[in-house]
């Protein structure tokens, strides 16, 4: 029984770097790919946020006083910030009323090919967000987001 028990603890280990919280999924390279893909026909915004990044905060509490206006489908959230480091991106989602929607951080130490996967002309500048259309047009922003911005984006992506 002990060996059986040992087994499941140590397969469990092997888990940790998928599911870093119960509710946050590594991003990996392919991430952006699977995000895409299970969202065909559905317009979503990704948006991209750090602990470190003073506007990211702003953008975050102005995400979860607006969260009733999202599904749980059409908001995406990924920390850029360090996989080691789950606790904190957790706390802040938590505390900002966000642990509902699809919640990721970067878990490759070589963040550039991540980068790269969400859009090769981005640089690292955030707040970053893209608002994609049901057809997966994608507009991008760098900067926090204005409520006038996300209040367009809900109109015109409930007329499709």
């Amino acid at each position: 029984m002990q060996v059986t028990r040992t087994s499941f603890f140590a397969g469990l280990l092997l888990c940790l770097p998928m599911v870093l919280h119960a509710e946050m999924t590594a991003f990996v390279s392919g991430s952006m790919e699977q995000i895409t893909t299970s969202r065909k026909g559905e317009p979503f915004l990704l948006v991209l946020w750090s602990i470190d990044c003073p506007p990211c905060m702003k953008e975050l509490h102005q995400l979860g006083e607006m969260r009733s206006r999202f599904s749980q489908r059409n908001l995406v959230l990924v920390s850029t910030d360090d996989q080691m480091n789950p606790d904190s991106v957790w706390k802040i989602i938590a505390d900002n009323h966000l642990d509902q929607f699809e919640n990721r951080i970067f878990s490759d130490d070589f963040t550039e090919r991540l980068r790269y996967q969400i859009d090769p002309d981005w640089f690292g500048e955030l707040p970053r967000a893209y608002f994609y259309s049901a057809d997966h047009r994608r507009l991008a922003q760098s900067g926090v987001l204005s409520e006038a911005v996300l209040e367009r984006w809900f109109k015109a992506s409930k007329k499709k």
